[in-house]
């Protein structure tokens, strides 16, 4: 079934129609619905690859927004800064990885995952002991694209961790990524 336009959020329809400079300005706009401002940041994950000019310009803003106490805007930045693949979000993951709030500590781990920066690895051997399961399987992957840097706490995880589905992941990453 297909929904009429106005059904659409603003930044759904913005990112519908790809314009990276409406989505940037809802983003950035202190008045604007924090809903409306995640549906943005998570746009910019979709579009990574066509940032093109706009990029460190968006970058930025999301950075910005990563100490913001609405923690929506906050999770969907931290997941934007990982698609990107933003390398200068290394502290802001570090950061995200120590937060009271378990999402924003899971989409840590999936930032460092997605920068497979083995200088993550002191912040991913705390994640792979956080009392959320969410976060200890998020951790194992991101420890699995490391490579063999991270092979002997994935094993650990496999052998130890108290929840089957975190352990399932841990094989899967040691059968599939690591080397």
């Amino acid at each position: 079934m297909l929904l009429p336009p106005f059904l659409f959020a603003r930044a759904e329809r913005l990112a519908r129609a790809r314009d990276l400079r409406g989505l940037l300005a809802l983003f950035v706009d202190p008045g604007e619905k924090d809903w409306q401002r995640a549906i943005a940041a998570n746009a910019f994950a979709e579009l990574h690859a066509e940032l093109g000019s706009m990029r460190d310009t968006i970058v930025a803003a999301l950075l910005r927004s990563v100490d913001e106490d609405a923690p929506n805007v906050r999770s969907q930045a931290l997941f934007a800064l990982a698609e990107i693949g933003a390398s200068d979000a290394l502290p802001a993951f570090r950061q995200a990885a120590r937060d009271r709030d378990f999402i924003i500590r899971t989409f840590a781990a999936h930032g460092f995952m997605r920068l497979a920066t083995s200088s993550a690895l002191a912040d991913l051997s705390r994640l792979v002991e956080d009392d959320e399961s969410q976060v200890r399987e998020a951790a194992v992957s991101a420890l699995a694209a490391l490579g063999p840097e991270g092979r002997l706490l994935v094993e650990r995880v496999a052998r130890q961790d108290p929840y089957r589905w975190v352990r399932d992941s841990a094989r899967e990453a040691l059968a599939k990524r690591i080397a």
